[in-house]
Parts: C-alpha cells; sequence; structure tokens
C-alpha cells in the first residue's frame, strides 16, 4: 500500500500544526518569518549553521553566506575506496563518461564534483537551491565545499561565491545533474541576473553509466543503492532525501539548526560517493585492474578489484558500441561471453557480438555465434533469420537458406502455441521469406 508523501512526514515530523488548535498561530509565525526575510533578518537563535559545521562565513556585495569547508587525505576511504584512486583513471575511461569519444586529456584538479540540494524535486523557477556541495583535488587533499544559504536573502551571495569557485573548472561530475541539477542552477542564477559558470561543455553524469552497468542486478540504480550494493559504503543516521525540503522549511521558521547539520552530513555523502563512484566506473571501462599498491607512508593497502561480472562487462561494451568504439566494443563482448554463469545473460552477448561482428565484416565470427545462438534456442528466430541472409546473398547458398528458414518456422510455431509475443508476425514474416527462398531458387534453376 503506498504511503502518501504527508502521511509519511506527518509520522516523522508529528501531526500537522494546520490540524490543531495552534495552526493559526503557526501560520502568523510564518508570517512573521516572511517579514524577517522580507527585512534580510533570520530567526534570533543562540546558535546558527555556522556555530555547528565547520566552515566560514564570506561576505560580498552582494551580502553574505556560509560556506562549510572539509579537507581530506587521498588515503581517506568512502566505503571501498580510497579518493586518491581518482588519479590512477586513464584519460580513456574518463572520455567515456563524458560520452565523448577522445579520450579526456584535461587536468584532474581542473574536475569538479556537485551535488545539490534543493526544496523540491519538481524543478522549475519556483524550487530553490539552498546547498551547493563541491569537490576538488588540490595536490593531496581533496576539498569539500557546501555552500549554503541561511535564508532566501542570502542566494544572490551564495550564486555569486560559487560562480568565483566554478569559474576555475573545465568539467564538471554529477549524478543525473545533466537533468536536475545543472538545469536548475542555471535557472536560479537567471532568476537573480546573475552569469552562471558551471562548466557544462565537459559533464561526466554517472546516472547513465550506472544504469548500463548494473540496472538489471539492482532494484534501481539510485546513488544511495549504488553505495550500498558497488561501492561497499553504508549511511549511519542519514536523512532520508524526501526529508530534506521540510527539513528545510523548518529551519527557515526557526526551528533547531541542528536539523542542518544532518543535511550537510548527507551531502557530504552525495559528493564524496561521485568521486569513488567514477573511480568505479572509469576502472570497469579502463579494463583489467592494477595489483595491489602500498602506500609508501601508510600501511594501507589499495586492495585489487573482484573481476568484472558479465554484466558489467556487458555494460562496458554497450558503451563504447554508442560512441562507436567498435575495437574496445569487440573485447568487451569478448570477455563476457568467456563468463561461464548466466546462459541467458551470455546469449544476450552472443546477439550483440554477433550484430557488431555482421557490422565490422567479421562474417565467420558471426555466423558461429549465430549457429550457437540458434542451437540454443533463447533468442528466437532471430539467429535463424541472419544465417538465412548470409547463406542467401553472401553465399548464394538456396538449399541453406530454405533450410535455416524451415528449422526458423518450427520454432515460430513452437512460439506460437505459447503464446510469445509478436510470434505470429514473426511467422508470417518466416512464411514470406521461405516462399521468396523457393521462387528464387527456381528461377536460378531453370537458367
Amino acid at each position: 500500500m503506498t504511503v502518501d508523501l504527508r502521511e509519511r512526514l506527518r509520522r516523522v515530523l508529528g501531526p500537522s500544526r494546520a490540524e490543531t488548535p495552534e495552526g493559526l498561530a503557526e501560520r502568523l509565525d510564518d508570517r512573521a518569518a516572511q517579514a524577517r526575510r522580507a527585512r534580510g533578518q533570520r530567526p534570533d537563535r543562540e546558535r546558527d549553521v555556522h556555530d555547528l559545521v565547520p566552515g566560514t562565513v564570506i561576505e560580498g556585495p552582494l551580502g553574505a553566506c556560509f560556506v562549510a569547508e572539509r579537507d581530506l587525505a587521498l588515503d581517506h576511504r568512502h566505503g571501498d575506496e580510497a579518493l586518491g584512486r581518482f588519479f590512477e583513471l586513464s584519460d580513456r575511461g574518463l572520455g567515456c563518461l563524458a560520452r565523448l569519444v577522445e579520450p579526456l586529456s584535461i587536468d584532474r584538479e581542473s574536475i569538479v564534483f556537485l551535488d545539490t540540494e534543493t526544496t523540491g524535486l519538481a524543478g522549475g523557477t519556483g524550487t530553490y537551491v539552498f546547498m551547493v556541495g563541491l569537490a576538488y583535488f588540490r595536490g593531496d587533499r581533496l576539498l569539500v565545499r557546501q555552500y549554503f544559504m541561511r535564508d532566501h536573502a542570502e542566494e544572490p551571495a551564495m550564486l555569486a561565491a560559487l560562480s568565483q569557485v566554478l569559474d576555475r573548472f573545465e568539467a564538471v561530475v554529477t549524478f543525473n545533474g545533466k537533468s536536475f541539477d545543472v538545469p536548475l542552477l542555471l535557472t536560479r542564477y537567471t532568476a537573480n541576473r546573475q552569469r552562471p559558470s558551471v562548466p557544462t561543455e565537459v559533464h561526466l553524469d554517472l546516472l547513465h553509466p550506472s544504469r548500463r552497468f548494473w540496472r538489471e542486478q539492482l532494484e534501481s540504480c539510485t546513488l544511495s543503492t549504488l553505495e550500498r550494493a558497488i561501492l561497499g559504503h553504508e549511511r549511519t543516521h542519514d536523512v532520508p532525501s524526501w526529508m530534506i525540503p521540510e527539513l528545510y522549511f523548518r529551519y527557515l521558521r526557526g526551528d533547531d539548526p541542528r536539523l542542518m547539520v544532518a543535511i550537510f552530513e548527507h551531502n557530504l555523502h552525495d559528493v564524496l560517493s561521485l568521486v569513488t563512484l567514477t573511480c568505479r566506473l572509469g576502472r570497469l571501462l579502463d579494463g583489467p585492474t592494477v595489483p595491489v599498491q602500498f602506500d609508501a607512508l601508510s600501511s594501507n593497502s589499495v586492495p585489487v578489484d573482484p573481476q568484472p561480472s558479465v554484466f558489467e562487462l556487458f555494460g562496458a561494451a554497450r558503451i563504447y558500441e554508442d560512441l562507436g568504439l567498435l575495437e574496445e566494443a569487440y573485447t568487451r563482448y569478448e570477455q563476457a561471453l568467456a563468463v561461464k554463469r548466466d546462459v541467458a545473460m551470455r546469449a544476450r552477448v552472443a546477439s550483440r557480438l554477433a550484430a557488431l561482428c555482421k557490422r565490422a565484416g567479421r562474417h565467420e565470427r558471426a555466423i558461429q555465434l549465430w549457429k550457437r545462438l540458434a542451437s540454443l534456442g533463447l533468442t528466437g528466430c532471430e539467429p535463424f533469420v541472419e544465417l538465412a541472409k548470409h547463406f542467401e546473398h553472401r553465399q548464394r547458398d538456396y538449399d541453406a537458406a530454405i533450410g535455416v528458414v524451415q528449422e526458423a518456422l518450427a520454432v515460430a510455431e513452437l512460439r506460437a502455441l505459447r503464446q510469445q509475443p509478436g510470434a505470429i508476425s514473426e511467422r508470417a514474416a518466416l512464411e514470406h521469406r521461405l516462399a521468396r527462398l523457393l521462387a528464387k531458387r527456381a528461377r536460378s534453376m531453370a537458367v
């Protein structure tokens, strides 16, 4: 039974004030809060976010905002990954994550990891970005900076401070940022009549390659799911994403600022997961992993990655094929086919590989794969049709083509009896092909 979001909030945060006798008083408090914001004033508190989270209040021509600051060593682990492994990634792997055919040959310190916290998931002009988390490498440290507006009046100052930092970078890494984070940020810059500085020309959106690799293995490809299942990171006492807007609104109304500490931690986990997920994805695209490496300054070792699964090899091949990098795709498909498990998945790999071999002119290998698929009977009539095309058009062997089509018709009849989708139209197409081949053979014999 689906639970309404309002009911979930009620369970966590208590009964709605609008449903209690105190509701009128709260609405008056809201009006008072709106009046304070209009005057550029925040609720009176003994302590605020800047007293609870390490960071700096930045003053500028457009006002002030708070920036939380944290610096982490390269050997800091987030789940199974050390942050410094980012520097092991090849230009080719990073280029593929950016959907570029050419390798991404840029300084690793010119790449910024970005994640936002907002007042809603709908987007548009009515949604505010109240926190922007950035992470970037400088020397032997990863710097994490979280830009936060303590009141709506601080939005211009926060965006201006953010621009001064983003101007330095050539590429950005996000998770679903192409569809959500970056467009929403650009909307807020436009609403404030400021020039945006988000580096959008080279954008590594990790959601899409993550789906390529793990969509069929996991119940979902959310960042939190990938953390647990792929990165080996488990959050404790984390605030759910769906609660974050309500907690921020409560903070604006004057509630305990410690509510925001949990959101800063949530955003920190998101940003660090962007770094380690990039490492994992990049290595899957790079190919064979490096052996264990030991840091001369510590006893920590970098473990060898587990062997890629057939799903991960298949995902890498699909990404390379989408980019037109056919040799790399061919190698990954062959590696996936060599994994001696999951017959149904191997049949899918063989089908894609056969199509790629046909496209690349590797006809002998394509024939081998189609014959294997035809014997397995897991991919319908497609391999029979491809073999028939080969015998008809390349070898001019009409008898062989007719024999293959007759085998395919037997498979199609069985599929039709089982009422499998598309079986009727498949049978009709095969009957048409058989009639055409019989006529073609008759004409060739009459000559």
